[in-house]
């Protein structure tokens, strides 16, 4: 076969030394010989019309031309060592690139991964979430349920408590009705009233006299110049005689200065705001001569009274301390008139009340009056 001829075959994809089953460094006396044993398998007039055995045998001939020529052996060779220096090129870009491909395939399959996690993590957190939910809302509705039955108990205990000491007060001799022996204060919720309650504020104002009940109630109050209402408890003091509430009532502000417990209650005053008719007035001095003058000149007596003549008038009233009144004398609250809940009676008290009441004025208005005059001596030594 022609040079030319041969060349056509030298980038053959054709491996011809696995064909004739040589190596690249055997010489021309093996090529031949491996030649002649191999083509002896595949001889037309052996093999027949076998095409598959034909084309064999021709293609063992053609490498047998070439490797058995040196210029175009070495072609070959070089042909082959290109073409097996580029396989091992792509078998290692392969591999770099079957390992980049498992490399990102990992880190796509790590960042799905991350992503179900923190999806499942989300997803547990709203659950969880949604639990507390659930849990905190039949907690408050419990809690509220509780406070509503709590209050329903609280208010059927007032409701009978009052229905009790509402009960109307005959008017005999010797009875003073509810109303005119209450007395309302209140005093703040905080941490230095905590630990008062209805017994303890009972028991701290039996000091005044002994008491019948107490009724004690928180209540949301606006003080002058706050913006946001304080809470107060408001107590309703019952005493068992009058008296006690008139010493209480007269007593308070100077029993608030000698003990420190006082120090928190306010507003200390009778529960219908006014000190009942039943209540002894101090009896007036007789009239001194400056009066006397005064009243037997009718331009004189034209002159407005002053508020401070009222007041001395008011307290001069010694004599009258000597003799106790009839009780027919004094008036009776009216009956026709109810004040928070408390049916109205005609009020009479006992010798004993009267006299302690009045006994009680007394020592209050000597006490005043020792007061002025300790004020107008300092005023005279100025």
């Amino acid at each position: 076969m022609a040079n030319e001829d041969v060349k056509q075959y030298i980038d053959s994809a054709h491996d011809f030394y696995e064909l004739l089953g040589v190596q690249p460094t055997s010489g021309e006396k093996e090529l031949r010989s491996a030649w002649r044993k191999t083509a002896l398998k595949y001889h037309p007039d052996k093999v027949g019309a076998n095409q598959e055995a034909l084309d064999k045998f021709h293609l063992l001939q053609i490498a047998y031309d070439v490797l058995s020529n040196a210029t175009t052996k070495e072609l070959y060779d070089n042909a082959r060592r290109a073409r097996e220096e580029k396989a091992l090129r792509q078998e290692a870009f392969g591999a770099r690139r079957k390992t980049m491909i498992d490399e990102l395939e990992r880190r796509e399959s790590g960042a799905l991964k991350r992503k179900r996690d923190e999806l499942d993590e989300q997803e547990k957190f709203e659950r969880e979430l949604a639990r507390l939910a659930a849990d905190g809302k039949r907690r408050r509705e419990a809690r509220a349920e509780e406070l509503r039955r709590e209050a329903e108990a609280e208010m059927k205990k007032e409701e009978e408590e009052q229905r009790q000491h509402n009960t109307p007060v005959a008017a005999t001799n010797g009875q003073v009705e509810e109303m005119d022996r209450s007395v309302r204060l209140r005093f703040p919720k905080n941490e230095e009233t905590e630990h008062l309650d209805r017994d303890s504020v009972q028991e701290l104002l039996s000091r005044f006299g002994k008491i019948e009940y107490t009724i004690l109630r928180d209540k949301k109050v606006k003080l002058p110049g706050e913006k946001h209402r304080a809470t107060y408890y408001t107590v309703l003091v019952v005493f068992v005689s009058i008296v006690g509430a008139h010493a209480m009532v007269s007593d308070f502000d100077k029993v608030k200065k000698e003990d420190k417990r006082f120090a928190v209650f306010e507003e200390v005053n009778w529960a219908s705001g006014t000190e009942p008719q039943c209540v002894p007035k101090a009896a007036p001095r007789g009239p001194s001569p400056e009066q006397a003058t005064t009243q037997s000149n009718p331009s004189a007596s034209a002159t407005p009274e002053t508020p401070r003549a009222k007041f001395n008038a008011s307290l001069n009233g010694e004599p009258g301390l000597r003799k106790v009144p009839s009780f027919g004398s004094f008036k009776a609250t009216p009956t026709s008139k109810q004040t928070n809940g408390f049916a109205s009676a005609t009020n009479s008290p006992s010798m004993d009340e009267f006299t302690m009441m009045r006994l009680k004025n007394a020592e209050k208005r000597r006490l005043e009056e020792k007061i002025r005059r300790e004020e107008a001596e300092a005023a005279g030594e100025k």
